[in-house]
């Protein structure tokens, strides 16, 4: 690849990415304030009512999320820019729906009083509560990116698949036990996920594979995304 097309295909992919920052944070922020005068009740099964809060699901739902999250993102939009085409079509395409669907029929989820929380990873989840608004929920954005990223990866390296899919459906399983989600938050988010992948799949086409500067794209990806994952997970912290 010529450096001119290289360094196109990076701006290119740059922008790409804080798209993505801006529809995934910004925008979400702004349909949550939108859509919470309006939102409903939660669409609640015997075996949601049956689930109580632990701390424990934290570290799958804050910690772990967050650097599995932008670790893909970072993967895919400079370390295999090839491919950012297609994963940024299926992470908009993600949101795109989910925000549809937030604005036609918003719900509401009904979290436990953490203020007096004495324990660590029950203080990160009430920041977390006083940051996110009680909305945004069906479907579950944290499956669906989760899901996302374990399908991409999977498909990178299959020998990790099975590791990819258990941070995934750990990830979902969390959401419902710090009581952010339901399952029908889950699986909704998990199909759309996949909807979203196979569309992507059939519908865009993988680029000749960039080899130039591999070695100092891998070592700007980790930066950036340990930077992130850094910040992101700090602003929860008590």
């Amino acid at each position: 690849m010529a450096k001119k097309d290289f360094i196109i295909l990076m701006v290119k992919n740059t922008i790409l990415l804080v798209i993505y920052y801006f529809i995934a944070m910004v925008l979400y922020d702004i349909i949550a304030e939108a859509t919470l005068p309006r939102a409903s009740s939660v669409f609640y099964t015997p075996i949601d009512l049956m689930i109580s809060f632990n701390p424990y699901f934290v570290i799958f739902y804050v910690f772990i999320f967050y650097p599995f999250v932008l670790y893909t993102v970072g993967y895919f939009t400079y370390i295999k820019p090839e491919k950012a085409n297609r994963f940024y079509f299926a992470a908009i395409l993600i949101y795109a729906i989910s925000y549809l669907t937030y604005l036609i029929y918003p719900v509401k989820m009904n979290r436990p009083d953490l203020s007096g929380a004495k324990d660590f990873l029950s203080r990160v989840m009430y920041n977390y509560y006083q940051s996110d608004l009680p909305v945004n929920c069906f479907p579950s954005l944290h499956a669906a990116n989760s899901t996302l990223a374990a399908y991409f990866l999977s498909k990178e390296n299959r020998k990790l698949s099975i590791l990819f899919w258990f941070i995934a459906i750990g990830v979902m399983v969390a959401t419902l036990f710090v009581r952010q989600h339901v399952i029908a938050d889950e699986i909704s988010g998990f199909l759309v996920a996949i909807f979203a992948s196979i569309l992507s799949e059939k519908i865009i086409a993988i680029k000749e594979e960039v080899k130039e500067y591999f070695t100092a794209r891998v070592v700007f990806t980790l930066i950036l995304a340990t930077l992130f994952s850094i910040i992101t997970i700090l602003s929860y912290l008590p």
